[in-house]
């Protein structure tokens, strides 16, 4: 008599289910990260273009265009901030923090922070 080898039928069902769910899950979260990855462009680029003295409005009208070029449309500009440099004189950041809630299965959320800073007039070294 020969042993019967591999999985069971729930074995697969089982392995099935949980590849569907990561694939799920995956689809969820991927393009948040990709969202994001657009926003530190977006801040790195602005930050090169700009430099200390920049005046506010004048950082918020370049945040603006590359916004709306890249359809950034979950964010506006009031949520980049610029703020001093610690331990730099008459050095400015420019800062964005944001969170983002995206329903997952019935009500569980998924609750992503982003957060990301560049000093203004620094070179872009990415």
């Amino acid at each position: 008599m020969r042993k019967q080898k591999g999985a069971t039928f729930l074995t697969w069902v089982a392995g099935a289910g949980l590849v569907i769910f990561a694939f799920i899950t995956g689809v969820k979260i991927a393009p948040l990260y990709m969202e994001f990855y657009t926003v530190r462009s977006l801040v790195d680029r602005v930050a090169q273009e700009s430099s200390s003295k920049s005046s506010l409005q004048q950082i918020r009208r370049k945040v603006d265009d590359y916004m709306n070029v890249n359809s950034l449309n979950s964010l506006s500009s009031s949520d980049f901030k610029v703020e001093p440099v610690e331990g730099k004189n008459n050095t400015k950041a420019l800062e964005i923090y944001y969170e983002v809630r995206k329903p997952w299965v019935a009500n569980i959320d998924f609750l992503l922070t982003f957060e990301y800073s560049k000093e203004l007039g620094a070179a872009d070294d990415t």
